[in-house]
């Protein structure tokens, strides 16, 4: 059975046209800029920063500004990199373009935490693909892995392509994030015990902690927590600071953290002060480096 608890924004298989000379002329006010965002959103289920500074010849900050506007508005959800219409999650093939040095870098160096004999727990989730992408290019003195995901589009890549052990969670599929949820996904959950947890998440701040938009795969994530000795957010810079819509836990209650670059100082700040294990993904990081030791790693 699949789920649809809100239905994916489709992608283009194009990209998107230039606009007619009419259309750039209103884009130069507030107004008409608005009428062509949603006018985009309607036609293509999603816009991005981007492609309307292009097509429209404006600023990424004006079209950044406006999508700001809009989303206090109530017209449109901002999300990273551009917005969707108002009741939709974000498509997974959206998610999987944001941000994808990023979520490499951290793939890369997620996999240096992992320790020979271990089982470890991939959440669904586009960094979490680039995770298992890091383990496949090899794990340095890891000869036995136990590899457990609700991924489905990660237990797939992973299978034939890894000497690893692989279990994929099964049950309800959330179409949104390729994922399976529900009480079947659970129940098999509850069979298992884990050394390590990748995590994802949709949003982090220091007072409203780890968050995600969908309750189904956050009922998931709050399973495999209960039964894993360290927990390991994998959540790249941007969403510092952003908020989702479901709760799923208080920030200082992963081990560890690792992100990108570009994480701003009061983030690393918050990391040191609640105890959370703080590694930083250097561009060049590569599969395998070292164990579950050290905070605020550069």
């Amino acid at each position: 059975m699949t789920r649809n608890a809100s239905r994916p924004a489709p992608m283009a298989s194009e990209p998107p046209s230039d606009p007619s000379p009419q259309e750039a002329l209103q884009a130069t006010t507030a107004e008409h800029r608005h009428m062509l965002i949603l006018k985009v959103l309607a036609q293509e289920g999603a816009c991005r920063v981007s492609d309307m500074a292009r097509r429209f010849t404006l600023s990424e900050m004006t079209l950044r500004r406006d999508l700001q506007e809009m989303h206090d508005a109530g017209l449109l959800k901002r999300v990273h990199g551009g917005a969707l219409p108002i009741g939709r999650d974000t498509a997974f093939g959206v998610r999987i373009q944001e941000g994808s040095s990023q979520k490499q870098q951290i793939g890369a160096a997620a996999v240096g935490l992992i320790q020979d004999g271990w089982s470890i727990y991939l959440d669904a989730g586009t960094t979490s693909m680039e995770v298992a992408r890091a383990i496949m290019q090899g794990l340095k003195n890891v000869k036995q892995l136990a590899i457990v995901t609700n991924g489905i589009n990660i237990a797939a890549e992973l299978v034939g392509r890894t000497p690893y052990d692989i279990y994929a969670i099964g049950g309800e599929i959330y179409a949104t994030g390729v994922s399976a949820v529900g009480p079947m996904t659970l129940a098999q959950v509850a069979n298992f015990h884990f050394d390590l947890f990748f995590m994802g998440a949709r949003g982090v701040d220091a007072e409203a902690g780890w968050t995600n938009t969908n309750h189904l795969e956050t009922q998931v994530k709050h399973a495999v927590m209960e039964r894993s000795r360290h927990v390991c957010a994998i959540v790249d810079s941007n969403k510092w600071g952003q908020r989702a819509l479901v709760s799923v836990v208080p920030f200082g209650a992963v081990t560890h953290w690792v992100c990108d670059a570009r994480l701003p100082q009061e983030a690393r700040d918050a990391a040191l002060a609640q105890g959370v294990e703080l590694r930083i993904a250097a561009p060049e990081a590569v599969p395998g480096a070292s164990g579950l030791v050290g905070k605020q790693k550069d």
